[in-house]
């Protein structure tokens, strides 16, 4: 994250024609298709980047992404704001890993996309779930994100000490006899996440908008992503992961994504209201 000092964001406003000239600009130039998020956050978190890079308009952030190939991943990076946390939302973890124990132990292997993977909580959250399985047969993730900020810090797996009681309470939760300082290492003022928990894992960037998905996958992760999308497009991304799950794969939304009224009877069935867990039929 930018740290700079920029400007009151109370001060600085973006119209509707505005930020539909900037998204279009942006596809048209590099590809990145902005178009379909939802449109009062977008124009929040445009607002915001105005602040932190200290332009008052629209016009001056275009001449930044102009003046510079690169700035765009910078700007990606600013916008995207990963709603995310290890072990957040127990009651998911506790069903994955009563399913890693039960229903999906009888597979040969398992292929799982982390879709939106943010900064890679829920990575390493499900690296300790499988851990503490009996699932033992062969795993392969693919874990992407817009933000290549966010890729590099899921790799580096290395979070604020700030954090750790958080994500400590949440694991207990998961299981009240252990705790996660037995799959990290401490120092100064920050916690580091044990790399095997994430040697099945690849990390690439991937925009879900315009890229190709993966197909042929046991489980997909995509919680708290859709919800900065409109219902258009949420409804383009819950077809495109019926097409990529085989059947009876696993689709995990958030608890926040908002696509309940959107999902087809005739593609998913739910498997676990609480959880957000989806089969595909």
């Amino acid at each position: 994250m930018n740290d700079r000092p920029g400007k009151p964001v109370e001060s600085l406003t973006v119209s509707d024609e505005e930020l539909q000239s900037l998204t279009q600009a942006i596809f048209q130039r590099h590809g990145i298709d902005f178009t379909c998020y939802e449109r009062l956050s977008l124009k929040r978190r445009v607002i915001r980047v105005l602040g932190v890079f200290n332009v008052d308009s629209i016009h001056a952030l275009w001449r930044l992404i102009l003046r510079d190939r690169t700035f765009i991943y910078t700007f990606m990076d600013e916008v995207s704001v990963g709603l995310t946390a290890m072990f957040r939302d127990p009651v998911l973890w506790r069903k994955m890993q009563y399913l890693l124990n039960n229903d999906l132990v009888k597979k040969s292997e398992l292929a799982i996309w982390h879709a939106g993977c943010s900064s890679g909580e829920e990575i390493y959250t499900f690296g300790i779930v499988l851990r503490e399985s009996v699932f033992a047969n062969n795993v392969t993730a693919w874990a992407t994100d817009i933000s290549k900020q966010a890729i590099e810090q899921a790799q580096r797996g290395g979070y604020h000490a700030l954090k750790f009681p958080e994500y400590e309470q949440n694991y207990k939760e998961f299981n009240p006899f252990g705790s996660l300082k037995r799959y990290s290492t401490s120092g100064k003022g920050t916690f580091q996440m044990h790399s095997d928990l994430i040697r099945h894992v690849s990390f690439e960037y991937h925009n879900l908008i315009t890229d190709p998905f993966p197909v042929n996958l046991d489980i997909i992760f995509c919680r708290n992503v859709m919800i900065y999308f409109d219902s258009g497009a949420k409804l383009k991304l819950l077809k495109k992961f019926y097409d990529s799950l085989k059947p009876g794969g696993l689709l995990i939304i958030g608890f926040y994504d908002a696509v309940m009224p959107l999902i087809d009877p005739h593609q998913f069935d739910v498997l676990d209201i609480e959880a957000k867990i989806f089969v595909r039929l």
